[in-house]
């Protein structure tokens, strides 16, 4: 039986389209059915109504990145010491060991916050983490993650069959993953008609590395075996990845942090989307990324947490805000929550199910939270507020 369900405003993400006030939503078998006013949908409907009162209702959430198999590293990893500390850290650490109860842990904070998807680079256990985001009701990527030199000779992605998402491969970096590996891993992508993922530009070691300048990171990698024959390209990140072919209309660039205004229109003219991680790259190393040039350029933009091991939880709704009240600029709540929703179930290959509230998709929602309704009613600050203590 249809059920209605009715709350103070309704922020659908349908494009151009007015946030409704007074709305009601009509769900049928998990799909919506219909959309409007609460004043215009109940007189015909026939069926239960659900009142959730004084909220503004947006589709369910869409974490474009994060690495769930570092769950169990909450609260373990050093804060604020730069890449190269946070990496020396990490690799100390069982990082492949999984805790299943903080997984699932990790799954249900997603599900709390308001999260239906998520966008995941697994290292190790791509086949695995997909059969338990299966189970647990939330859709998904599951990116296997290239690293190395060796193209595989059948796959990079495990074969699997999964009703809420699909298995996929992304290039770790470019530099820790050769380049003809990474130019297979998009074309394997792109010849099965899925989303590619990159962490890209994301701290100045790699571009020192990509530049062919002295850098620690770079000797770090050379100690353990990586990058023994690797050439610089001596060009930028976001350069190097267009020449070979990784940025377009199906790729997601991760965190795109240490970019140039050549860069930024590289990207905006490739089609890709980037994901930014504002709390992840803070916690790390204080980074920020230029994120008023990156809306400015009117490139698709998303928001990730990223993992466990550089962000204090995996509420998306918290990200968001952090990047609202550190935004220096004009940006509006529906920009804001299209890069939390309508944009990175594109880029995921979920725009036809996820997104959106209207009629035909998923009956997927959460609530704004006040915090973030709030701050769209107050004067913008002068000042930068300072980041939280941890």
């Amino acid at each position: 039986m249809p059920e209605l369900f009715r709350a103070a405003k309704a922020a659908t993400m349908i494009p151009g389209a007015p946030v409704i006030d007074d709305a009601a939503v009509i769900v049928s078998q998990g799909i919506v059915t219909e959309v409007g006013t609460y004043r215009c949908l109940a007189p015909t409907h026939c069926g239960p109504v659900t009142d959730l009162g004084d909220v503004t209702l947006a589709p369910g959430l869409v974490n474009a990145h994060s690495h769930l198999e570092l769950a169990h590293l909450r609260g373990l990893c050093p804060q604020g010491q730069g890449f190269m500390a946070w990496v020396e850290d990490l690799l100390t650490r069982p990082i492949f060991d999984l805790d299943p109860a903080l997984l699932y842990k990790a799954l249900d904070e997603l599900k709390r916050t308001g999260t239906v998807m998520v966008g995941d680079i697994a290292t190790r256990f791509a086949k695995e983490m997909a059969g338990t985001l299966e189970a647990s009701g939330l859709f998904f990527v599951v990116f296997a993650e290239a690293i190395g030199e060796a193209v595989p000779k059948k796959s990079f992605i495990p074969q699997a069959g999964h009703g809420r998402g699909v298995l996929s491969v992304a290039g770790h970096s470019l530099y820790t993953t050769h380049r003809e590996v990474l130019r297979a891993a998009k074309a394997e992508a792109g010849a099965r008609g899925l989303p590619f993922s990159l962490h890209l530009a994301e701290h100045d070691d790699e571009v020192a590395i990509m530049a062919g300048e002295p850098s620690a990171f770079l000797d770090l990698l050379r100690s353990r075996g990586r990058l023994l024959d690797f050439a610089p390209p001596g060009k930028g990140p976001v350069q190097h990845a267009a020449d070979l072919g990784l940025l377009d209309e199906t790729t997601l660039a991760v965190h795109c942090v240490k970019v140039t205004d050549q860069d930024i229109e590289t990207v905006r003219a490739s089609g890709a989307t980037v994901c930014l991680c504002p709390r992840s790259n803070h916690f790390i190393g204080g980074d920020r990324a230029p994120w008023e040039k990156w809306v400015a350029s009117g490139t698709p933009l998303c928001l990730g947490t990223d993992s466990l091991a550089s962000n204090h939880d995996l509420d998306l709704y918290a990200e968001a805000l952090y990047f609202a009240e550190r935004f220096e600029g004009d940006l509006s709540l529906t920009e804001l929550l299209a890069m939390i929703t309508r944009t990175p179930a594109r880029i995921l290959g979920a725009g036809d199910r996820l997104g959106t509230i209207e009629p035909g998709r998923v009956a997927a929602f959460s609530t704004v939270p006040a915090a973030v309704i709030d701050h769209f009613h107050r004067p913008f600050p002068s000042t930068i507020p300072p980041a939280p203590e941890a």
